[in-house]
C-alpha cells in the first residue's frame, strides 16, 4: 500500500515538474527577448538625414527613376576584339559586364546605345547637381532591386564612355568615364553591406573603363579636367563603417528576421531577433575593426573570428562576418584600381610635358599627381620601370609577394583588356 501511494505521487509530481520547468523556459525566453529588444544596438539616425534621404531632390530618385525608362539590354553578342588570346580568361569575364566590344560588330549593341543616348547624357548632370543618398528600404529585396537597377546604369554609362571613345568623341568619353566612377562611389558608401561589395565591382569596372581610354592621344587639359573631377573621389579611402551602420540598422527595424518588419512574426521570430542581437552585441567590435583594416590584415581577422562567422551561417539569418571580409577584399580591388587609374594618366600628362615617362612614380608629384600612386594590396607604391621608353607598372594583387608584373599573379596596370581597347581604336585593322 505504501509503495502504491508513493507511486502515485510520484506519478502525479512528474506532470507538475515538467510543466513548471516548460513554464520556466518559457519565461526566461520571452525576458531574454525583452532584454534584447530593450537595448538598442545602434541610435536612431538624425531627423536631417533622413530628410535628406527622402528630399525630392535626392539624386537617387532621378537615377532610379531614369532605370525604370531603360529599354531591355541586350543579349550578349559576338564580344568583339577582348575574346580573344590577348587579354585571357579574365579579360574575357571582364569584357563581357563592361561591354567592351566594338560596337559596329553588333547593331543591337548600336541600337541599344541610341536608345539610352539621353539616360546617358542626363546623369553626370544629376551627379553633379543632386546630392546622393540612398534612401530607407523597404525591404532587402526591394534593396537588391534597386541594386540591380544602379548596376544597369553604371553598365550604360561605361558603355557609352567606350563607345564615345571609338567614335573620337574625347570629351564625352571621359564625361560618362567620370560619372560611372561617382556612381559606383556613391553606391559604395552608402547602403548595407551588399551595396558596399556591389558598389566596389562598379567603382573597379569604372576604373578600367577609364584606363581603356587613350588617355595618350587626349589634350592635356582633358587629363587634368579628369583629374581634377576624381580628386573629390580619391581624397579619402573607401570607408565600410557606414555600411556596419546600416546593416545594425536594419536588425532594429527587423529586416532579418520577420517577414514583414512592421509586424511581430511570432515566437519564432522574436527568438531568433534576440539571437542576432546577441551575437551583434558579442561581435560589433569585430565588425567595426573589419571596416577599417588593411588588406594585409584581413588574414588575421578572419582567423581570429572564423568561429564567430560559422555560429552566424549555422544559426543566424545574415551573413555579416563573410561579408565584411568580403567587402574588405572588394574594396582593395576598388582602391588599388582607382590609384592605378590615377597614375595612368598621371603618367600621359607626364609624357605629354616631359617628352618621355618618368624614371619613377616619385617624379610625378607634385605637378602631376597629390601623392606616389598606392598598390592598396601592399600599402606601397605600385611596382613601375621603364623599358624601351614604355614603362610596365603592375600591382601584386591578391597573391602574397612580387612575381615580376606576370598577369596571373599580379595585376597589371592599366590591365590588358585596356591596353587591348586603346589599340583597337588607334589599330582598327588589327
Amino acid at each position: 500500500m505504501t509503495l502504491r501511494s508513493r507511486a502515485r505521487k510520484t506519478g502525479i509530481k512528474r506532470p507538475i515538474i515538467l510543466f513548471a520547468c516548460a513554464v520556466g523556459v518559457l519565461v526566461a525566453l520571452i525576458l531574454a527577448v525583452r532584454h534584447y529588444r530593450s537595448e538598442p544596438l545602434i541610435g536612431p539616425e538624425s531627423p536631417e538625414m533622413v530628410a535628406k534621404r527622402t528630399s525630392p531632390d535626392n539624386a537617387w530618385f532621378a537615377l532610379r527613376k531614369l532605370a525604370n525608362g531603360l529599354p531591355p539590354t541586350p543579349p550578349p553578342g559576338r564580344p568583339g576584339i577582348l575574346m580573344d588570346q590577348r587579354g585571357g580568361q579574365d579579360a574575357a569575364f571582364i569584357a563581357t559586364r563592361l561591354a567592351i566590344r566594338l560596337p559596329d560588330d553588333d547593331p543591337k549593341v548600336l541600337e541599344y546605345l541610341e536608345a539610352t543616348r539621353p539616360a546617358a547624357e542626363a546623369m553626370p548632370g544629376i551627379l553633379d547637381t543632386q546630392p546622393f543618398y540612398w534612401p530607407p528600404l523597404e525591404s532587402v529585396q526591394a534593396n537588391r532591386e534597386n541594386i540591380a537597377a544602379f548596376e544597369t546604369l553604371s553598365r550604360l554609362l561605361c558603355g557609352h564612355a567606350l563607345h564615345a571613345a571609338k567614335e573620337s568623341r574625347p570629351e564625352d568619353a571621359v564625361r560618362f568615364a567620370l560619372a560611372a566612377l561617382r556612381l559606383g562611389m556613391f553606391v559604395t558608401c552608402d547602403g548595407p553591406l551588399e551595396n558596399a561589395l556591389k558598389g566596389c565591382e562598379l567603382t573597379s569596372d569604372a576604373a578600367v573603363t577609364a584606363m581603356s581610354l587613350p588617355w595618350g592621344a587626349y589634350p592635356s587639359e582633358l587629363g587634368r579636367t579628369f583629374l581634377a573631377g576624381m580628386k573629390e573621389l580619391s581624397s579619402k579611402p573607401i570607408d565600410l563603417s557606414a555600411a556596419i551602420d546600416w546593416e545594425l540598422r536594419l536588425v532594429e527595424a527587423g529586416f532579418y528576421t520577420t517577414s514583414n518588419p512592421s509586424q511581430p512574426d511570432g515566437l519564432s521570430g522574436n527568438l531568433q531577433d534576440a539571437a542576432l542581437r546577441r551575437f551583434l552585441r558579442k561581435h560589433a567590435k569585430a565588425l567595426r575593426e573589419a571596416a577599417t583594416i588593411s588588406y594585409a590584415e584581413l588574414p588575421g581577422w578572419s582567423s581570429r573570428h572564423e568561429r564567430a562567422r560559422m555560429i552566424e551561417q549555422k544559426a543566424l539569418p545574415t551573413r555579416f562576418t563573410s561579408l565584411a571580409a568580403e567587402a574588405v577584399q572588394r574594396r582593395t580591388l576598388a582602391a588599388t584600381q582607382v590609384e592605378g587609374l590615377l597614375a595612368v594618366v598621371a603618367l600621359e600628362l607626364y609624357r605629354h610635358a616631359q617628352g618621355a615617362y618618368p624614371e619613377t612614380l616619385e617624379a610625378l608629384t607634385p605637378d602631376y599627381a597629390e601623392a606616389v600612386p598606392m598598390d592598396a594590396y601592399a600599402a606601397e607604391p605600385f611596382r613601375y620601370s621603364l623599358k624601351d621608353g614604355a614603362y610596365q607598372m603592375y600591382s601584386v594583387g591578391r597573391v602574397a609577394g612580387d612575381d615580376g608584373g606576370d598577369a596571373k599573379r599580379d595585376l597589371p596596370v592599366p590591365p590588358a583588356i585596356a591596353a587591348a581597347f586603346a589599340s583597337s581604336l588607334t589599330n582598327p585593322g588589327e
